[in-house]
């Protein structure tokens, strides 16, 4: 055989492997290999991944072999190919089974479930947890309205009241919240789910009072934690592997970033220093994931360095704006130096953008949903800004529109939607009209 034709094979090869990776790969989804639900109880299955495997190659074999002419030789490579992939899946998830099962047992992969509500409704959940929810770890009851001290039957005390709640949620400490209020207590309940709306945890009530929710959430789903059923509010944003991806896609791109743009920061620095008295980068308290205040970076682009109880928003021809201030805020390129604050992982590269702390304030107190923004860390970018909504927040509607846009990027988070948003924001969303 020529080295040409040899060539060819092996790249070929190497194509037809990686088809059939993605042909097992779909195969064993389908038998339920990669259920994040039961990453605690990983099962090995061999004959299932025997059957993966040989429906994989079936495929192969029905769409055809672009291999080459020693066909001897690709039977001889497929077999050696399924022997060794079985050894090694087999293999990977049974040192995975006993790594995970370990880690399940030390409550690793548990669920923290808190229910707001010490009544009867209450109660019963309490039990289907200790009784049969294995992988549910129960937080606390909470009430602001509960006299006793005891549960009914379960024997828990109240943890507290709904500030009490909100505080272990946004300390990251809790995973779902069940509210479990008496039929009689609608009203009640729909304010509660409000309140908690805004914490980075999936949310849940008893199925009894969908009707008075109908202004909280578009649309309802139904779930059940063993023989008690609930309508999911809300789920937990960036739930299981969600925040893993997110926070390697931030290291990885922000890394890459960060080296590329440093030639184009310290010609800015320098720029700065040369136009006008002051130092080069601007640092601004703001709130991060679940309210944290952290520390903002921007090169700086006014001759002011407001970061108190009174912070005006740049506007239009605003003579605060230094001439080199003027570029780089209508190209953004004041905000590179926040590629720090995402490797810190105080903010991400896609998010919803952070406002200064008088202006939380102030939104939070105007807009009912205004808190939900920070159920995920900040973005340099986000939805909002690639669609338009940024510059000055005059009125409440512009505000509302762009807190609108934020939360269905959190409700709808997916790597392709950040791909979309980081590709959307170099080719239109350097410059925008409404930047100042």
């Amino acid at each position: 055989m020529l080295r040409g034709d040899l060539e060819v094979m092996w790249l070929r090869l190497v194509q037809v492997s990686l088809l059939t990776a993605l042909f097992c790969y779909l195969a064993l989804r389908h038998f339920g290999f990669y259920d994040l639900t039961r990453i605690g109880h990983i099962a090995v299955r061999p004959f299932s991944v025997a059957a993966a495997l040989a429906l994989s190659m079936m495929t192969m074999y029905g769409l055809g072999l672009p291999i080459g002419t020693r066909v001897d030789h690709v039977r001889t490579w497929y077999g050696v190919w399924m022997l060794t992939s079985f050894l090694a899946i087999v293999v990977n998830r049974r040192l995975a089974q006993q790594v995970l099962t370990r880690q399940a047992r030390q409550g690793a992969f548990k669920m923290r479930l808190a229910v707001y509500g010490t009544g009867a409704l209450a109660d019963r959940i309490i039990g289907e947890v200790s009784t049969g929810q294995q992988s549910v770890a129960f937080v606390g009851a909470f009430d602001d309205r509960c006299d006793q001290k005891r549960l009914p039957d379960s024997g828990y005390g109240s943890s507290g009241g709904i500030e009490d709640l909100i505080a272990r949620g946004r300390a990251g400490k809790i995973d779902q919240i069940i509210i479990a209020l008496p039929q009689t207590a609608d009203r009640r309940t729909a304010e509660v789910a409000r309140r908690l709306e805004q914490l980075p945890v999936s949310l849940h009530i008893v199925t009894h009072i969908a009707g008075d929710l109908a202004d909280v959430v578009s649309a309802h789903q139904v779930s059940a934690l063993g023989g008690v059923g609930l309508i999911d509010i809300k789920t937990k944003p960036l739930a299981d592997w969600g925040r893993y991806i997110k926070t390697a896609e931030d290291y990885i791109i922000g890394c890459l970033s960060l080296v590329i743009a440093l030639p184009v920061m310290a010609a800015i620095a320098v720029a700065i220093k040369l136009d006008s008295p002051g130092p080069v980068l601007f640092r601004q308290r703001r709130h991060g994931l679940n309210r944290r205040v952290i520390e903002v970076l921007k090169f700086r682009s006014m001759t002011v360095m407001e970061n108190g109880e009174a912070v005006q928003q740049a506007k239009r021809g605003d003579a605060r704006v230094t001439r080199i201030g003027q570029f780089l805020r209508r190209t953004s390129l004041d905000e590179l130096p926040q590629l720090i604050n995402v490797l810190r992982g105080e903010m991400s590269l896609i998010g919803p953008r952070p406002h200064a702390l008088v202006h939380d304030d102030h939104y939070g107190e105007m807009l009912e949903r205004y808190a939900n923004r920070h159920q995920v860390k900040p973005g340099m970018t986000g939805w909002a800004q690639v669609n338009g909504f940024r510059g000055p927040t005059e009125t409440p509607d512009k505000m509302r529109d762009r807190v609108d846009h934020d939360l269905t990027y959190i409700d709808r988070w997916s790597l392709w939607l950040d791909l979309k948003i980081l590709a959307m924001t170099v080719f239109v969303g350097f410059r925008h009209k409404n930047a100042v």
